[in-house]
């Protein structure tokens, strides 16, 4: 799996954060900072307040420490420079005009690639990113041989 698809993964458990934790500051009333928040709530279309609203409760529903990790990720999104939030935003929309199959054999690849040792996922990132300096047909051959060699 390309060091793309890990960031893309990534990105996506980001905004999804990023929808979860937002309802939660919106539904704080009225606060010191709070205005901007609260007009662009209200700007929201009621479909799209229900959508944030359900991902806010299923968040709520998550044990603390996943929440406590979600929010970490959604912190280290926002601390992002803009052009980096833009790759991903980029990337996550590339993900999402992904056909279904293929995200499945993505999110595959990704669970294969948590299963290896630590000092294997180091070496498969340094193989995947020595992959940009090649040429694009040599690229893909050495993509499926790395694929076979970390995952038979």
């Amino acid at each position: 799996m390309s060091h793309n698809k890990i960031t893309l993964v990534t990105c996506i458990m980001i905004v999804i954060t990023g929808c979860l934790v937002t309802p939660a500051f919106a539904s704080k009333g009225k606060g010191a900072g709070n205005g901007d928040l609260q007009q662009w709530w209200q700007k929201l279309p009621q479909s799209e307040q229900q959508m944030l609203r359900d991902r806010h409760d299923i968040f709520q529903s998550l044990p603390e420490e996943k929440q406590n990790r979600l929010r970490d990720r959604w912190q280290n999104y926002s601390d992002l420079p803009p052009d980096e939030r833009k790759k991903m935003h980029n990337k996550f929309k590339r993900w999402q005009k992904m056909e279904p199959e293929d995200r499945d054999r993505l999110r595959g690849t990704y669970r294969k690639f948590k299963d290896l040792p630590e000092d294997q996922r180091q070496q498969l990132k340094e193989e995947l990113y020595e992959l940009r300096e090649l040429d694009p047909a040599d690229k893909e051959q050495q993509r499926k041989e790395i694929y076979r060699k970390y995952f038979p």
